[in-house]
Parts: structure tokens; sequence; C-alpha cells
């Protein structure tokens, strides 16, 4: 019972920190985003898709790590947060570049908050969000040097996966009357069309599988 409860509490107090960081800074400079709020589909609030794009790979790393114990079910756990926690920072850092962003397909300066770009802000925070999920997987599972630096790449590949996915699978829709790219299905009250990428496949839908990527770049690298 005693390891059971320390495994739950080792991976809750991971998770809190994937959690208090990603609020922190969605509420950091919130006023300069006002912009982006018109692009994304969803906003800083979570949804019970977005806590599960982000986290299910995680939660049944961690329910396999309990039922059959092994280090490369750690390594995928903690590689699915970094990925979540390296594109969050990515994100809501990245925004706030004083440059627009480049699209990493076309190359082209396109509007923050567009899915598929990036910037060199965002490129750094994408590696501290990683590498913190993995000062912490090193401090709280005693991992060595090796394990952190596994995490902390497999975290960062997994936020790559998130923007070249979004670059070219994701939908992009269109406003009809201002003629704005945008995740929304509506916008300035009037449905938006698609231009481009797959149906449904949305934000949560990309997250999920760069989570997926990461996890697995994680554990097949320890393997």
């Amino acid at each position: 019972m005693r390891d059971r409860t320390r495994f739950w509490l080792e991976r809750a107090l991971a998770s809190w920190y994937l959690f208090f960081t990603s609020t922190i800074w969605s509420k950091y400079k919130a006023q300069l985003k006002d912009g982006v709020e018109q692009i994304v589909e969803k906003g800083a609030s979570r949804d019970q898709y977005q806590v599960l794009a982000n986290g299910g790979v995680a939660a049944f790393a961690g329910i396999m790590m309990l039922l059959f114990p092994g280090d490369v079910w750690l390594f995928i756990f903690l590689s699915a947060i970094a990925t979540s926690n390296s594109d969050t920072w990515a994100s809501e850092l990245g925004v706030l570049s004083k440059r627009r962003p480049l699209h990493i397909i076309t190359m082209k300066f396109v509007p923050a908050g567009t899915s598929g770009a990036i910037s060199m802000p965002g490129i750094l925070a994408s590696l501290l969000g990683a590498g913190l999920i993995g000062g912490v997987g090193s401090l709280v599972f005693d991992l060595s040097f090796l394990g952190l630096v596994i995490v902390t790449v497999a975290g960062f590949v997994g936020c790559l996966s998130d923007t070249l996915i979004g670059a070219t699978l994701q939908e992009e829709l269109k406003c009809q009357k201002c003629g704005s790219k945008t995740e929304r299905h509506m916008h300035c009250g009037n449905r938006t069309v698609k231009i481009s990428g797959i149906k449904g496949f949305n934000n949560d839908v990309v997250n999920f599988a760069s989570s997926m990527i990461g996890a697995l770049v994680g554990g097949a690298w320890w393997l």
C-alpha cells in the first residue's frame, strides 16, 4: 500500500508542475494575447477534451507502470508530460514575440497563434518547458543525467511534431465576413468554411498525436 501511495503522489507532483506552470504562462501578459484568441479554437481554460489530449497518454503510461513496473513506462510518462509542457510554454510565450512568427512549411510570416508558426522565443520556451519536466523527473524519480536529457529531447521533439502536424494536417478555417484564418467554427457571428487540412482534425487531436510521438521517442530511446 505504501508503494502505491508513493507511486500516485509522485505522479500527482509531476502533473501539478505541468498544470501550475501552464496556468502561470497563460495569465502572463494576457492582454497582449487578445488577437490570438480570435485565431485559436480554445483559450486558456481547459475542457475535458483538452485534458484528455494533453494528459491521456501520460495517464495510460502511469497505469501501465503500476500494473507492469518498468523504467520504460516512466520515460513514456515523463516524455508525454514534457511534450505537453513544452508545447504550452511555446504557445503561451511564443505569441509574445515582437516579430511575427514564420510558418514552418511556407517560411512566410503569419499572425501569432497560427498553427504551424514558429519563433525564436517559442523555440527557447519549448526547450525550457521540456527541460523543466526533465529536471522534475530527475529530482522526483531519481533519474540520471542521461534520463534528464532523454525526457527533455523527447518533449522538444514532440513539440516540434505538434507544429508540423498543425501546419499540414490540422483543419484550417476562414471567416466569410472578415477573411481571417482561424480554428474557430464561428467567427464574426458567421460560420467559417474549411480551406485546408482534415475535417475534424482540430488542435486537441494534434496535441494527442504529438503527446504520443514524444512519449514514444522517450520510451524508444531509453530501450
